[in-house]
């Protein structure tokens, strides 16, 4: 459970850091951003990301206990 919610940081962090970089980017070419979209995307982003992740690993113990 713990290393379920270590990666769970890490891609939310992942996450932030990308959406950090691309809203400056938008800011320096005077780009306006909708906060709601964004805000949304990125969480819809975080959830693939975790998921594809923890699935990966779910296959792994699966094959390993069999």
């Amino acid at each position: 459970a713990m290393k379920h919610l270590l990666k769970g940081a890490a891609v939310a962090a992942a996450v932030l850091i990308v959406l950090m970089i691309i809203n400056i980017f938008c800011n320096m070419h005077d780009i306006h951003l909708d906060q709601t979209a964004t805000g949304t995307v990125s969480a819809v982003c975080a959830m693939l990301l975790y998921r594809g992740s923890t699935r990966n690993e779910k296959n792994k113990d699966d094959g390993n206990e069999k």
